[in-house]
């Protein structure tokens, strides 16, 4: 297809595969990755080319790509521990996304994988992310969208999140002129 003359896919180290890289442009290194992980059988190579596609595409801010070369390499995962922090970054670059109904459910199979003692610390990450993911977007102005991801903290959080992202809607609720929301959020106690 393109160029495949050019490209060697007989390579079976990271090393070889970032010099074929070094001489490809961005779409040809995405063909390139692509078609390396599904023809090769080893899972590390695999692994290092969903990990370099989804580096690449969170570069170009494709999101939802990038979530779903993660996914690639979570199916690949030979632990417990090791799904669980690569199903969280998965997580992460959803939320950064704004795809939030996907993170949730991503996180949902994450809870549903970690042992007992996990959960809350997995519940705690959740929440940092979001609130991290707001903070950003309220510093860059974009309230609406802050105020979605403080609604996410709100929905999940446990009664101390609660009560600080309470404030925060309240007062981009005004901002942005949403007095039903507003006063049906001033009434909750």
């Amino acid at each position: 297809m393109i160029g495949d003359s050019n490209m060697n896919f007989s390579v079976n180290s990271k090393e070889a595969i970032n010099h074929e890289l070094s001489k490809l442009s961005d779409f040809s290194r995405i063909y390139y990755l692509e078609r390396l992980s599904k023809e090769k059988g080893d899972i590390v190579v695999k692994k290092y080319c969903y990990n370099k596609l989804a580096q690449m595409y969170l570069s170009k801010g494709m999101h939802s790509k990038s979530a779903d070369n993660m996914e690639s390499i979570a199916r690949l995962a030979l632990s417990h521990e090791e799904k669980i922090k690569v199903m969280m970054d998965e997580v992460k670059i959803l939320i950064d996304g704004a795809d939030y109904a996907r993170a949730e459910a991503v996180f949902d199979k994450v809870v549903s994988l970690a042992p007992l003692v996990k959960k809350i610390d997995l519940r705690k990450q959740l929440i940092f992310i979001y609130k991290a993911r707001a903070q950003a977007l309220e510093k860059a102005m974009k309230n609406g969208a802050a105020m979605l991801a403080y609604e996410r903290i709100f929905k999940i959080g446990d009664e101390i999140d609660r009560r600080e992202t309470r404030e925060k809607l309240l007062f981009l609720y005004l901002k942005l002129g949403k007095t039903a929301d507003y006063n049906r959020l001033k009434g909750l106690v």
